[in-house]
């Protein structure tokens, strides 16, 4: 049988969904405003990135809990237009209070990146290739 995955969703628990749809909307992700405990937004590309409360997750799949450390066990990665912007919506980011755990760089494989942290911990990689 030849079995093909047709879409990805990227999904997030958190501790408090709200305060994680004001980052991600901050971000810049077309996230509506809504008091559900599970919201799904599309992504550039065609992907899906949902969002779940903690309990939410905890009733679906009996045992589960969330992790005891606080060190990031995602990473996602966002493009945007432009070195320049790499650096303005990281200061935005921090500017409102999320953790920057790497200021932007040149990184040597010819991207300007940065890392912001969302309200879970979970790393938010910001890119855009060098002008050349």
């Amino acid at each position: 049988m030849d079995i093909r995955l047709t879409s990805t969703v990227f999904q997030l628990f958190a501790k408090d969904v709200q305060r994680s749809l004001g980052f991600y909307r901050l971000l810049g992700l077309p996230i509506p405003e809504t008091t559900e405990p599970h919201v799904a937004v599309g992504l550039p590309g065609g992907n899906t990135l949902s969002f779940d409360t903690e309990e939410t997750i905890a009733g679906m799949h009996p045992g589960w809990a969330p992790p005891a450390s606080s060190a990031s066990r995602l990473a996602l990665a966002f493009g945007v237009d432009s070195p320049a912007k790499v650096d303005a919506l990281f200061e935005k980011l921090t500017a409102a209070g999320h953790a920057g755990p790497l200021k932007p760089y040149d990184a040597p494989w010819g991207m300007r990146y940065a890392t912001v942290a969302d309200p879970d911990g979970n790393w938010v990689d910001l890119f855009a290739p060098l002008e050349t």
